[in-house]
């Protein structure tokens, strides 16, 4: 029996593209999926040995001003206490040179005014007096005159009160300083006594006796004032200091939070003494302090607290300049969203495949290296990983990673059917997004440092100080981390004892 033909129906050309093309449709998704290729190589480790951190250069230590201010008021006091305010006696007469020559006088003398010339603390009075000579000639009778008494007058008319009576000025130099073991010292002496002025009030002489009258009162009162002054001295000895700036220098050394986990430590080491002025009713010790001031990253670090240093002799050349270095923390979270944003669009069309960035991870390793984890879909299913170095790119002022490269085992993967991705710009846009700016960062740090900076160390006791940021120097992959370290250079003082009391003295008398 014969097989009869299939008659197959009639088909038009236009059905047979539509049935074309859904076709293709439906066959698209198979398509697409059996292009897809699995990404699953290991994740990278750090390398074997000791990580190294590289040292940071030597910086010159920072300089802060730290004035210690002194009342003066124990010295005006005991000054006060030891120095007569009267001398002589008008009814005791005493020899001027012979026998035959006498004379008595009386004098009052004001409070002593304080000021300072070149490191030295001077007080000054004047002694205003009365006197009489006598002189007893071979034959006749005894002859006197006196200066300053109430009988007299001066040439404005005025008797011999305080106004019209002769004046000499008391100066008194007092070598005030502080000895390497943190005490007191002072050296007071008489430099000179004598006639306030040259003017006819305040030189007496009798002239028919050979009488110099003032002559003999300066040498009256000197030997008076000098006896007393090693009194003045003791009593300023025994004025506690090293107590007061033990109390300022153990709070240097605790530590400055900036951060919950930034910390800065001022690490005081050298005391070194400058000049001394007069503020008021103050001397004030220009004490510069050397320290070596750095920030720590993580938990708070020990505080090693090292006893008050011996001071140093004082130095002709001072300042207050201060250098650290700071750190600035990028978090890896935040340059993982940075990355993400700075890819823009997802997706790489290579071969007819199609590659979807989904998301991207940077984590460091224990090696100096960070990680970047690219979470693909599409053509490629899986985690690429990425390794690299972080560096600084001085001239942009940002970190970088300029050697990221696929790690070994995603590299593998990519060899063993995954080469064209390797082709593809994918690496370059990768390295690309990996660039962050430092100036946002540090700047944030430096707002951080200058505000802890400024602040009361104890009672009386205030810390200042101001941070400019240099030179960028190296970045660092903590656990936690991306730390860049900067130079930083600014100025530190310490302002103690203020506000200065007033009232006492009022500067030495020019006239």
């Amino acid at each position: 029996m014969s097989r009869q033909p299939t008659v197959v129906p009639a088909v038009s050309k236009r059905t047979a593209r539509m049935l074309g093309m859904t076709l293709w449709l439906l066959a698209l998704p198979a398509l697409y999926g059996c292009g897809s290729d699995a990404l699953t190589p290991d994740q990278p480790k750090s390398r074997p040995g000791t990580r190294i951190i590289p040292t940071l250069p030597t910086l010159d230590a920072s300089v802060v001003d730290a004035p210690v201010r002194y009342a003066l008021e124990p010295l005006i006091t005991e000054l006060e206490k030891a120095v007569p305010r009267t001398f002589g006696d008008r009814d005791k007469r005493i020899p001027a040179g012979s026998d035959r020559k006498l004379i008595a006088f009386e004098a009052t003398r004001t409070p002593f005014t304080v000021g300072v010339e070149n490191g030295k603390v001077v007080l000054e009075a004047v002694v205003s007096y009365q006197a009489r000579a006598w002189y007893r000639p071979f034959i006749g009778p005894t002859l006197s005159a006196g200066c300053g008494e109430p009988k007299d007058t001066n040439k404005d008319g005025k008797a011999g009160t305080n106004e019209g009576r002769p004046r000499v000025k008391v100066v008194l130099h007092s070598d005030v300083s502080l000895t390497p073991e943190w005490k007191l010292a002072a050296r007071t002496r008489v430099v000179s006594v004598k006639p306030l002025t040259t003017t006819e009030r305040d030189i007496c002489r009798v002239t028919f006796a050979g009488i110099d009258v003032t002559d003999h009162v300066v040498k009256a009162v000197m030997p008076q004032i000098n006896s007393r002054m090693p009194r003045v001295d003791r009593k300023m000895a025994t004025i506690d200091v090293r107590t007061r700036v033990t109390k300022w220098f153990t709070a240097m050394q605790r530590n400055i939070r900036v951060t919950d986990s930034l910390w800065l430590q001022l690490k005081p080491e050298l005391i070194r003494l400058g000049k001394l002025s007069i503020e008021d009713s103050m001397l004030v010790a220009d004490v510069r302090l050397w320290a070596h001031p750095r920030m720590i990253t993580g938990p708070e670090p020990q505080q090693m607290i090292v006893p008050l240093p011996r001071l140093t002799p004082a130095l002709s050349q001072i300042g207050d300049s201060a250098r650290l270095f700071i750190e600035g923390l990028l978090d890896y979270a935040d340059a993982s969203a940075l990355m993400q944003k700075q890819l823009g669009s997802k997706r790489f069309y290579r071969f007819g495949r199609v590659v979807a960035i989904d998301s991207v991870r940077l984590y460091p390793l224990d090696d100096g290296r960070v990680v970047l984890a690219v979470q693909v879909g599409g053509g490629v299913r899986g985690t690429a990983y990425l390794v690299g170095t972080p560096t600084i790119d001085h001239t942009r002022r940002a970190l970088v990673v300029a050697d990221l490269d696929f790690d070994v085992a995603t590299s593998d993967a990519l060899v063993a059917g995954l080469a064209w991705l390797k082709k593809g710009d994918l690496l370059e846009r990768l390295r690309a997004s990996a660039e962050f700016p430092l100036d946002d960062a540090l700047e944030l740090t430096r707002n951080r440092v200058e505000g802890a900076l400024n602040r009361d160390l104890t009672e009386g006791v205030r810390l200042s100080g101001t941070v400019t940021t240099g030179r960028l120097i190296d970045v660092l992959v903590h656990p936690r981390w991306l730390v860049i370290r900067a130079e930083a250079a600014g100025k530190l003082a310490l302002d103690i004892d203020r506000p200065i009391r007033r009232g006492v003295g009022a500067g030495p008398s020019r006239r």
